[in-house]
């Protein structure tokens, strides 16, 4: 979280023993200890909560997807359906035109 070394954290503790003295020093760090423990978790609850609102919008996305694509396949289901259940119209013979009469008359 802190990207402190060893050494600036042996500088803060010296620092806070000569401002705060050998008596209150293990309660400041005691406190200080609690507090960035709380910070911590809140953190890490804050991240999880947003990572779990990332989770349900790509899920709602997906549903989404589905959902158009099913959409789209009942559409092409009803057609294919419509066509089925028209009524088939049979092929009307071609109409034979009658041959000229012939004269027979001699």
């Amino acid at each position: 979280m802190f990207d402190i070394g060893f050494t600036e954290l042996i500088l803060v503790a010296v620092i806070g023993l000569l401002i705060l003295g050998p008596e209150r020093m293990p309660v400041a760090v005691r406190t200080v200890g609690l507090w960035v423990g709380k910070i911590k978790r809140t953190i890490g609850g804050v991240q999880k909560e947003i990572q779990d609102e990332l989770r349900v919008d790509e899920i709602r996305k997906k549903a989404d997807e589905n959902r158009k694509a099913i959409e789209g396949r009942m559409q092409e289901l009803q057609a294919e359906t419509e066509i089925m259940e028209a009524p088939v119209v049979a092929a009307q013979p071609a109409t034979e035109t009658a041959p000229a009469e012939k004269d027979t008359s001699i």
